[in-house]
């Protein structure tokens, strides 16, 4: 999940994040691959960190001190002192509030939608007996990743890539696959438990805003039943396009389910 590298650069920035009473946790791929197997290897670690802009100058500064470099022209992406990749965002409560970042130098915009979610639910996770770190959980990764992806899909391919991952692992080693609501989700196979599992997991913290990104998302990337069911099921190349949209209306389903959850 992480190499001993990255440990020692994450122990350290997290104690400079305590001088600056400033919670951190890891989003991202490396997020999830503590939960969940996505068939890859990420080779940097993205946090966020609370802290509005201006506290994140002075942060930036005390990591500079440390030996931590930033790579020229990217605001974002730091060099521990070990060598680890870091991509750090600034996610304080006024950066919440607005819901948008722009970064000072390149006026780089980028969504903050949803990043509630990664204080109130992020989970403390061991990586060995003494290291821990808070961790964004599945369902509040997915959900950055869609806001992510419907903002810029061209720059965000693997958050995609990512999503499908989840569609087919999620929740894979758990009873939940078989559990009641899988059963009385009537799915067209239980091989598509797993993305149901996620929508519903979404669907229960979506807010209206979110709910509306993902249902977007879902609309621009689900076909019709009539094209899926004009596609050659029997078709070795077109196997993945089949399995991706069945996934898609599953986690839909789900997702639908997990807000009336959230509302009931």
């Amino acid at each position: 999940m992480l190499t001993i590298d990255q440990m020692e650069d994450l122990v350290q920035l997290h104690a400079v994040a305590e001088q600056f009473d400033a919670e951190v946790a890891i989003i991202g791929a490396a997020a999830l691959l503590c939960f969940v197997d996505l068939g890859r290897f990420t080779a940097d670690v993205d946090l966020v960190i609370a802290l509005d802009l201006e506290d994140f100058a002075g942060f930036c500064g005390e990591l500079k001190e440390h030996g931590w470099t930033q790579k020229p022209g990217q605001e974002h992406r730091w060099c521990g002192r070990s060598g680890s990749l870091i991509d750090l965002l600034p996610t304080g409560p006024n950066l919440r509030a607005a819901k948008r970042l722009v970064w000072p130098n390149s006026q780089f915009e980028m969504s903050l939608i949803g990043f509630d979610h990664v204080f109130t639910r992020s989970l403390l996770f061991p990586f060995t007996k003494d290291v821990q770190f808070r961790v964004a959980p599945p369902p509040v990764v997915a959900l950055l990743k869609i806001v992510a992806y419907a903002e810029d899909q061209h720059r965000r391919q693997k958050d995609l890539m990512d999503l499908r991952s989840l569609f087919r692992h999620y929740e894979a080693s758990s009873d939940h696959i078989f559990g009641d609501d899988i059963f009385a989700a009537d799915l067209e196979d239980i091989e598509y438990a797993n993305a149901f599992l996620l929508g519903s997991d979404v669907g229960v913290i979506a807010t209206v805003e979110e709910a509306g990104i993902v249902s977007a998302f879902l609309d621009k990337h689900r076909i019709s039943a009539e094209e899926l069911a004009a596609l050659d099921h029997d078709e070795p190349a077109l196997r993945d396009t089949i399995r991706f949209q069945m996934q898609l209306r599953e986690f839909g389903k789900g997702f639908v389910v997990g807000q009336q959850r959230q509302s009931a």
